[in-house]
């Protein structure tokens, strides 16, 4: 079984859909004839979303909390 190697870094989707990938990363790439691309989109809203409704739960009670 071969070994697995796991590198993480943002890329941009260009123009033509492609996504980019650093220059050091693609030398390694070259000796691979499969790479799995796992996808996890940043989104800013879900995440402002998912805070404000985080803290529609917060009350001024839970302060207490907070020194701990």
């Amino acid at each position: 079984m071969a070994s697995q190697q796991t590198y993480e870094y943002y890329a941009d989707v260009l123009e033509d859909g492609h996504l980019s990938i650093p220059e050091d990363l693609k030398d390694k790439l070259k000796t691979y004839s499969k790479v799995k691309i796992v996808v996890m989109l940043e989104d800013a809203l879900w995440n402002n979303m998912t805070l404000s409704e985080f803290f529609k739960g917060y009350s001024a009670k839970d302060a207490i909390y907070d020194s701990l």
